[in-house]
């Protein structure tokens, strides 16, 4: 996806220090130093840091003077620490071994220059931490929402019409972004502005800031992740340094910050906000300076970045700073809650027989012991809402593998950091343990069990209830005896309203099980749907690193890229990210055996895991399979004699699809197949089937002369409410890959006919039970003797293959198919009859395939050429084609082996003569 240009923001600029915040080294007298800045939710974000050569050289200065303190203080403080040890020496080793000597923990016994470097060792630890506070007083964090309904995007807020109206806001509501910028995005800045220098540029603009930002190491390891040497890309940077804006020759003025690069600097901030980011970060700006440059995106275009790789790899990169400071908040939250259940109020009551059968996930978050929430925020910020509104009880609702579980495992670690609706506060979150509750137990003991958990859960008074799965429970109804009725004990429970609750249970359970019962009234529904490609890269790249860890390798963006697009088009049956997660643990597992640690893992090595699952070709085309692509014609014409345009149109369509160039949305191709029996059609697609899913195995075969009846409907797509009924929906949804041959299909009934429309064009199918199957990855090849009878008649008249065919379309199959099935179709071939020629190439193959069975015997078949006129003169019949030519040989020449065989007469390294009038002798 190319990028979007953002729009620029409306800054107030102060004319009289030329949006600076400084005149003559001093502050500007109108603006007291806030330069330029914007209105943004009630606040007035400014900027007030100069960027110019005076100040870029003072702040290096600066750090310099920094280094050599720290140099000082480190090895003054050593002096302290030399004498603690010296202490501990003296009173935990010489002591215990000399005998006992009083202890003198003063210094009023060193010399006086040891007791002066004492001292100094403690000033020099105490002014480090000091030096430690400052420098993290220095840094402001974003003030993030605090209304969890609250958009993240800002509405436009009109400009101040004068500084004094700046002036006379409050001190609180005015802030300075610069102070929120992390001391490395601050350098970057300092760094573009010398790039800009070195190249006498007169203006800092969004290239040489993304030229410094290459400097970063954060930056460098997000394009090597992606692939890419940042060395080349700055390279095609260099020329846009020098153009007319720049001066040549002499000296130079100094450059002086663009109106882009300052626009720039408040989206970065804007950025950082609605990520949810503390401070501003280098990748911020990394953002900002692509969208607001064309000429950038245009080079990284080149190097295969787009809009969404790009995010993707910043978010990776945000992920894992994340998780890094969510340990750290986590444990340092942890510190004010009670890990034993108690609130703060200290009224929370003990609840033991809870404890016994559930998880208590708020203390697991303390622990750290449970997963981060990726790419769902928009689904906890609506539970939080429900919650907000009133409601006592939520349920989420999502097919299995979108990631409930991790929603509420989300829920629980806001709820440690207390980053939650004020009903979610100093509260524990626990979770049901279902297999416990229901273990050994008839339905009237579950509901007993229940209604004891719920009676704790309300004297308790601090609980929130989690239910993962809760079909589960409720089939304890379906499956009980009558009166014992968990749904109706739990909606009373819930509907008091005497604690709140969230659950969990899939979409499919849900219109079964609780859509038409009390519990629907009583709970909202919150909807999880499945993640699109770019959240499921998010929620790998929150997991990557552990696997990283574990198998010793690395994982690049196209890797995990392409994790998601296989495992959302060829893993139907788990929803991403699950599908996902499953496929790039296999990879680096694989990888890992194959080539040892600190591999990489490459897209082509997901591509050959789900090839092996598959049998479909998805690694990237090598030159050899380039070569075999391009000679798929001659490929098939060993197998497939004649039938030059069905040949060519078959090699094409596969051509096509190995090369991903294909409406995803449809079937790979949809062939209908002409012609009067024993010509080739169904050869033709066992021979598809061979070259491109691997083999005639994978070809799935419906005689649909078996289907002319309108009550065969329900065989092919299942009896209603019946799971795997269906033998075309379950024989796709078995086997997604492969080749579906409906033979003759003019036989099969209108209805029947009809649902194939659906297939060809929209590449899916609902079963009976309201399941979707996925028909975009096979290849449809319906045959039809069709017209048969007209074409040969038009064949003895002499007209050409054009015309017949023409003719046929127009006419004669407008009896059978309507318009808009045969429209469906991206080839209608009309297969010729075969010639006393061809059935001499396919007598040939045929015998071929007999002398490759005597081979793996130890016997050689040797036919002579009179022996072949002949078997393809006594198998030949114009009307029925080459079938007439596999009983000959079943007759003449299997036969006779078999018996060969059988009795002993035929050894190994004998040679087998086929001969005049198809007579067999042998030769020893």
């Amino acid at each position: 996806m190319l990028f979007e240009r953002d729009q620029k923001f409306a800054l107030l600029r102060c004319d009289q220090c030329r949006g600076t915040g400084l005149i003559y080294w001093g502050t500007c007298s109108l603006c007291r130093g806030m330069a330029q800045g914007r209105m943004s939710r009630g606040r007035w974000l400014f900027w007030r840091y100069p960027l110019d050569r005076y100040h870029i050289a003072f702040d290096h200065a600066k750090k310099l003077v920094n280094k050599i303190r720290k140099i000082v203080v480190f090895i003054l403080g050593l002096n302290f620490l030399f004498w603690a040890g010296f202490v501990a020496y003296r009173y935990l080793i010489i002591t215990p071994k000399y005998g006992y000597v009083r202890p003198d923990f003063s210094v009023s016994q060193l010399p006086g220059s040891v007791d002066a470097l004492f001292w100094l060792g403690i000033a020099a630890l105490s002014y480090w931490w000091y030096r430690v506070v400052v420098e993290r007083a220095k840094l402001m964090p974003i003030a993030h929402k605090e209304n969890f309904n609250e958009e993240l995007e800002e509405a436009v807020e009109a400009l101040p019409t004068s500084w004094s109206d700046v002036l006379a806001m409050p001190k609180y509501k005015r802030t300075s972004i610069i102070s929120s910028f992390t001391p490395e995005a601050i350098e970057t800045l300092g760094v573009a502005y010398t790039v800009a220098d070195q190249f006498a540029y007169n203006k800092v603009n969004s290239f040489h800031l993304l030229y410094a930002l290459f400097t970063t190491p954060k930056i460098r390891i997000l394009f090597i992740r992606m692939g890419v040497a940042v060395d080349q890309i700055q390279e095609r940077l260099r020329p846009l340094f020098a153009n007319n804006n720049s001066t040549t020759g002499g000296t130079h003025t100094a450059p002086v910050v663009s109106e882009e690069l300052f626009d720039i600097f408040f989206k970065a901030y804007e950025e950082a906000y609605r990520a949810e980011n503390d401070y501003v970060y280098s990748m911020d700006l990394l953002l900002c300076a692509v969208r607001a440059s064309e000429q950038i995106q245009d080079i990284l275009y080149d190097f295969s970045i787009d809009k969404n790789k790009l995010l993707n790899v910043v978010a990776w990169a945000r992920i894992k700073d994340r998780l890094y400071r969510q340990y750290a908040d986590l444990k340092e939250a942890s510190r004010h809650r009670s890990k034993y259940g108690m609130d703060r109020a200290m009224t929370a009551v003990a609840t033991p027989y809870l404890n016994h059968l559930s998880d208590d996930l708020t203390l697991l978050a303390q622990l750290g012991h449970t997963m981060t929430c990726v790419a769902r925020d928009n689904e906890i910020r609506q539970v939080f809402q429900v919650i907000d509104g009133g409601q006592q009880s939520v349920l989420l609702v999502g097919d299995y593998g979108v990631g409930k579980k991790s929603i509420v495992e989300g829920i629980a670690e806001k709820m440690v950091e207390e980053r939650v609706p004020a009903r979610l506060r100093d509260k524990r979150m626990v979770r049901l343990n279902l297999s416990s509750l229901l273990a050994g137990a008839t339905p009237s003991e579950a509901v007993e069990r229940l209604q004891s958990i719920m009676y704790e859960i309300e004297r308790a008074g601090n609980i929130i209830l989690c239910i993962h799965n809760i079909h589960e429970l409720l089939s304890v109804s379906a499956g009980g005896r009558a009166g014992v009725d968990v749904v109706s004990t739990l909606a009373d429970y819930l509907s008091s309203g005497r604690f709140l609750t969230i659950a969990t249970t899939t979409t499919e359970s849900y219109a079964q099980m609780i859509a038409n019962s009390k519990l629907s009234t009583v709970m909202t529904k919150v909807m999880v749907p499945e993640m699109n490609e770019n959240q499921a890269i998010q929620v790998l790249e929150s997991k990557v690193g552990y696997l990283e860890y574990k198998h010793d390798i690395f994982y690049t963006y196209d890797a995990l890229a392409r994790t998601v697009e296989l495992s959302k088009k060829f893993v139907r049956e788990v929803t991403l990210p699950g599908s996902a997660l499953e496929i790039m643990s296999e990879a680096g597992a694989r990888v890992r055996s194959q080539r040892g640690k600190d591999s990489l893992v490459t897209k082509d090595d997901v591509g050959e895991v789900i090839a092996e699952k598959t049998h479909v070709p998805l690694t990237s085309v090598t030159a050899d399979e380039s070569s075999k692509l391009m000679r798929l014609e001659t490929t098939m014409h060993e197998r497939v004699v004649g039938q030059d345009e069905a040949v060519s149109l078959v090699a094409n369509a596969l051509r096509r699809a190995r090369a991903d160039i294909r409406s995803k949305a449809r079937p790979i191709a949809n062939f209908l197949f002409l012609g009067p029996t024993g010509v080739g059609k169904t050869e033709l697609a066992k021979t598809m089937a061979e070259v491109y899913f691997g083999g005639e195995d994978r070809m799935v075969r419906f005689d649909m002369s078996e289907f002319q009846d309108k009550q065969s409907l329900s065989r092919l797509i299942g009896l209603l409410g019946e799971k795997g009924t269906g033998l075309l929906t379950e024989a796709v949804r078995q086997n997604p890959f492969a080749l579906l041959l409906l033979d003759e299909i003019e036989k099969a009934d209108k209805d029947v006919i009809n649902i194939f429309l659906q297939v060809m064009d929209d590449g899916r199918l609902t079963d009976s039970t309201g399941r979707v199957v996925d028909f975009t990855n096979v290849i449809i090849i319906a045959t039809s003797n069709a017209g048969t009878g007209f074409v040969q008649d038009q064949m003895r008249q002499g007209l050409s293959s054009d015309i017949i065919k023409d003719r046929l379309l127009h006419g004669e199959l407008k009896q059978h198919f309507k318009p808009e099935f045969l429209n469906r179709f991206d080839g209608i071939v009309l297969f010729k009859p075969l010639a006393l020629g061809d059935i001499k190439q396919i007598t040939h193959l045929m015998l071929l395939r007999i002398a490759k069975e005597l081979e793996a015997k130890g016997i050689t078949l040797e036919v002579r050429d009179v022996a072949l006129e002949f078997l393809a003169s006594a198998g030949y019949d114009p009307e029925y084609g080459a079938r007439p030519l596999r009983r000959v040989l079943q007759e003449r020449v299997e036969n006779k082996l078999a018996e060969l065989l059988l009795t002993g007469a035929l050894h190994r390294r004998d040679t087998v003569v086929i001969g005049q009038g198809g007579e067999i002798t042998l030769r020893t």
